[in-house]
């Protein structure tokens, strides 16, 4: 297969990345739920998946390091979890879903913080490039939730599997249009131990905060579809707004380098996890209002988008070329994996099939409040390795 230059590549990856999961992260409790499963156990498996991903992008960023070869790691993670998805197709209960999407979710590890590593490695760090490439992801992410939400209506919770399949499939052949990036060749005269960056208080002040935030995520990213439902919305509309989170998250990411150029983490920070205080609270208390639920759907643009790029900035500058790998790993395992994980289980407890929606969400707004304190507590630079 002939390979084409970067930026047109990296823009099919993060299509087709995000477009599996434009499908899987709305659609996957709707899919659980069609199979019988109680909120609770919805909740369970969805902490055990998620943390799988708390090791997994660790061991995938060592052997980046040690093979000099991030494409093939990221190939290899993108096969693997296709075979690993192919789980889903059969329905034998609780535990062989468990068992297929925790292999899923461990090698879908392997491919995001190397695909970040290697972005940042082709665009020579340019925030403001990486922003309006990493706009194809969120774009991949909407064009998916409103297919997903259309073949809802008209196929059930079952027409997961096989869309996801074919994006799986999709992205692994993009992966192999990127050309070669060797990490090897930034490697030299890099004396600072992870070891000793890992307990650096600015760091851990920010993966707290970080880790705060995306547990207030998970209500959204594993009960919303079924709020919706429960709330009357059509599987249609839930898409609608789902999109229309994505289509602010896009116009925000667009912009991220001019929003963020000259201005502190402690600001940009503080704003977005204050927006996210604001976002989830509407959802507690106003989601029968679609104007209102609309306008909380708008909050995503600072709740995720600038906030991801202001955290895919720290790490960039806070980790020197030679840790970086580990840095987006630890990133990924800790608040994706970590956060992602506590924050499914003690949703899926709280949501008590939906009677709990209410209470699931204005908890998740107090563990915004806490990451928004924590995130004004930052320094406005950080420091230079």
């Amino acid at each position: 297969m002939a390979l084409i230059s970067a930026r047109p590549a990296l823009v099919l990856a993060y299509f087709t990345y995000f477009g599996v999961l434009g499908i899987f992260v709305p659609y996957f409790s709707l899919f659980l739920d069609g199979r019988g499963l109680s909120s609770a156990d919805i909740g369970l498996l969805l902490a055990i998946v998620t943390a799988s991903r708390i090791v997994g992008p660790t061991v995938w960023a060592l052997a980046a390091e040690r093979s000099g070869k991030p494409l093939w790691i990221m190939r290899i993670g993108a096969l693997l979890a296709a075979i690993g998805w192919l789980s889903s197709f059969a329905d034998y209960g609780f535990w062989p879903l468990l068992c297929g999407f925790a292999l899923f979710s461990f090698f879908w590890t392997a491919i995001l913080p190397q695909l970040e590593v290697s972005a940042f490695a082709f665009l020579n760090d340019n925030t403001q490039a990486y922003g309006r490439i990493r706009t194809a992801g969120s774009v991949g992410y909407i064009v998916l939730v409103m297919l997903g939400g259309w073949l809802f209506e008209r196929y059930g919770s079952e027409f997961l599997p096989p869309s996801a399949l074919l994006f799986l499939l999709l992205l692994l052949a993009s992966l192999f249009l990127l050309p070669k990036v060797s990490i090897h060749a930034e490697l030299t005269n890099e004396h600072v131990r992870f070891s000793t960056l890992i307990k650096n208080s600015v760091l851990l002040r920010f993966m707290l905060a970080a880790l705060l935030l995306q547990m207030s995520f998970s209500p959204f990213y594993g009960f919303f579809t079924l709020y919706s439902r429960d709330l009357g919305y059509s599987g249609s509309q839930t898409g609608l707004f789902i999109g229309l989170a994505v289509a602010a998250e896009i116009v925000a990411f667009y912009f991220a380098g001019n929003i963020m150029r000259n201005r502190s983490y402690r600001l940009l920070l503080g704003v977005c996890y204050g927006i996210t205080v604001v976002r989830w609270y509407l959802l507690a208390a106003f989601a029968d209002n679609v104007w209102l639920l609309c306008f909380s759907m708008l909050l995503h643009a600072g709740s995720f988008a600038i906030a991801h790029s202001c955290a895919m900035q720290f790490i960039q500058q806070f980790f020197p070329k030679k840790l970086r790998s580990r840095g987006q790993a630890l990133y990924a395992g800790v608040i994706f994996g970590g956060g992602g994980a506590i924050g499914a289980y003690f949703s899926g407890l709280l949501w008590q099939n939906g009677s709990g929606a209410s209470l699931t969400f204005g908890i998740a707004a107090l563990l915004a409040l806490a990451a928004t304190l924590l995130a004004v507590s930052l320094p406005t630079k950080t420091a230079k390795h």
